[in-house]
C-alpha cells in the first residue's frame, strides 16, 4: 500500500510494547512523552476504555458478528464517537491538522471521521475481533477546510497492557493520491489512443459493416416505392419492406455505437457483466476485418459465467487488440497452413475466470517472451508497442493478469484471468 506501511506499523507496535501495566508514573513516563512529542511522525494517544467496556459487554450477550451488530445499532458508532477521547498529540500530529491551539486536545476522536465516517465501523470492528492492528487510507480535515489524505495506522492494546493507551498515527498521502491520479490520467489516455489506432487500422473494414445496412435501406426503400407506384398498391408487401429498413436501421445504429463507444473518451465506469458477453461483443466488433483476412474465428464462450467487476469498454479493448494482434501473426506467417483463431472461456479451479486467444501463426520467440508486456516493445516494424503493455495495465487494474505462451501445436497463447465479482452486500 505504502513503503511507509511496514516502518510505521513496527513504530506503533513498538510504542505500544513501552506501556506495560506495571509501569509507574515517574520520570520514565515524562521522558517518554517528549519522545513522543518530537516524534518526526504524527501521532496521537488515545484513550479507548469506552468501547473497550462496551465490547465486553456485547461479548457477554452473546454477540459474535460485530459488523452485523453495528449497522443495525448505529447509536453505537455514535457513542464511540463521543467518548473515546484523545489524551494527546505529538507536533507532527498538530501540523498535519494545522492546529496551533495547545488546548486543542483532549477532544474526543469525532473529528478524525469527519470526512471519512464509514471508516469508523471498521475501526471499531478491528478492535472488537481482538486484531492488533488497524490500517487503512482515509480522509481527514485538517484547519482552513483543508482536506488530508492519509494512511491511517492503530493499534489497540490487549490485557494486561493499559486499556487507556491507544496510538494513532497518520501518514499524509496527499501527492501520492495526486501522482496515482496523473498516472490514472495517462494510462486512460494512452488506452484511448490505442482504441483510436486500432480503430483507424480497422477504417476500411468498419466503413463495409456500416455500408452493408445503409445499402439495405436504399433498396428496400426504393422497392417499396416501386410496389407503392403500381395502378393496385401493395401495402402488406410495403409494410413487409418498412419493417425490414427499421430492423437494418437498428443494425447500423448498434454498429456506429459500438464504435463511438470505443473511440469516445471517458471515465471508465465498474459494472457487473459475464466475460462471455464482452468476447462476444468484440467478436462482432472485428467479425468483418477476419473475413477480409480469411481468418475463421472459432468461439467457444461458456454460458453463466461468474460475473466480474470492470469497465466494460476497457476489457473490450483488451478483446479486441488481442483478435487484431492475432489477425497480424497469422498474416506474418510464411507459407500455408490452417488460419483461424480459437476463442474461449471459462472458469478455473481457483474460480478465477479466463479468456483465451490462440492463434495459428508463427508463435513467438523465446527471447521475446520476457518482453511481449513491456512499453515500446514490438515485433512489428511499424509497431508502436503499446498494445500489449496497455492490456497489461488494464488487466492489472481489474485486479486480474495476462499472460503469453506459445501452443503446444504452434502459434501464440494469450491467457487473461480475472477474480470472480465479490458477492454485492446490503448498504
Amino acid at each position: 500500500m505504502n513503503s511507509m506501511l511496514p516502518e510505521a506499523e513496527a513504530t506503533i507496535l513498538a510504542l505500544a510494547e513501552v506501556f506495560e501495566p506495571d509501569l509507574d508514573d515517574t520520570g520514565m513516563n515524562l521522558t517518554f512523552s517528549r519522545l513522543l512529542r518530537h516524534m518526526p511522525i504524527a501521532l496521537w494517544v488515545v484513550d479507548s476504555r469506552s468501547a473497550w467496556d462496551a465490547f465486553e459487554q456485547l461479548r457477554a450477550e452473546g454477540v459474535v458478528d460485530i459488523e452485523a451488530h453495528l449497522a443495525e445499532n448505529p447509536d453505537l458508532i455514535e457513542f464511540a464517537c463521543d467518548t473515546v477521547m484523545v489524551s494527546q498529540a505529538n507536533d507532527a500530529a498538530m501540523k498535519l491538522i494545522g492546529q496551533t491551539d495547545e488546548s486543542y486536545y483532549p477532544r474526543s476522536v469525532r473529528h478524525m471521521f469527519e470526512a471519512t465516517p464509514q471508516a469508523v465501523a471498521r475501526v471499531m470492528s478491528a478492535h472488537f475481533n481482538g486484531l492488533r492492528t488497524h490500517v487503512e487510507e482515509l480522509r481527514i480535515n485538517a484547519s482552513g477546510g483543508r482536506v488530508v489524505d492519509v494512511l491511517f495506522l492503530v493499534t489497540y492494546p490487549r490485557p494486561p497492557e493499559r486499556m487507556d493507551v491507544t496510538f494513532i498515527i497518520m501518514v499524509e498521502i496527499t501527492e501520492r493520491r495526486a501522482a496515482e491520479a496523473q498516472l490514472r490520467q495517462l494510462q486512460a489516455d494512452l488506452a484511448h489512443a490505442s482504441r483510436v489506432s486500432t480503430l483507424g487500422e480497422m477504417a476500411s473494414s468498419i466503413a463495409h459493416e456500416v455500408r452493408q445496412p445503409l445499402g439495405a435501406i436504399i433498396l428496400n426503400g426504393n422497392t417499396g416505392i416501386r410496389w407503392l407506384d403500381k395502378a393496385e398498391p401493395n401495402l402488406g408487401k410495403v409494410r413487409h419492406l418498412l419493417k425490414r429498413m427499421v430492423a437494418n436501421a437498428s443494425e447500423a445504429t448498434e454498429i456506429i455505437d459500438r464504435i463511438q463507444e470505443m473511440a469516445s473518451k471517458r471515465v471508465p465506469v465498474p459494472a457487473r457483466f459475464s466475460l462471455s458477453e464482452i468476447v462476444d461483443v468484440a467478436l462482432r466488433f472485428v467479425h468483418h476485418e477476419s473475413i477480409q483476412r480469411r481468418i475463421a474465428i472459432r468461439p467457444l464462450l461458456r454460458s453463466h459465467l461468474p460475473l466480474v467487476l470492470g469497465d466494460r469498454i476497457q476489457l473490450q479493448q483488451v478483446v479486441v487488440n488481442l483478435l487484431v494482434n492475432a489477425m497480424h501473426a497469422i498474416d506474418q506467417r510464411e507459407g500455408e497452413g490452417p488460419r483461424h483463431i480459437a476463442v474461449s472461456t471459462d472458469v478455473e479451479a481457483n474460480g478465477r475466470i479466463v479468456l483465451k486467444v490462440a492463434d495459428t501463426g508463427p508463435g513467438i520467440a523465446e527471447e521475446h517472451l520476457d518482453n511481449l508486456f513491456d512499453g515500446f516493445f514490438s515485433t512489428k516494424d511499424d509497431g508502436m508497442g503499446m498494445g500489449l503493455t496497455i492490456c497489461a495495465s488494464i488487466m492489472r487494474a481489474h485486479d486480474g493478469d495476462i499472460a503469453a505462451e506459445n501452443g503446444t501445436d504452434g502459434g501464440a497463447v494469450f491467457s487473461c484471468r480475472l477474480p470472480p465479482a465479490p458477492e454485492a452486500r446490503p448498504a
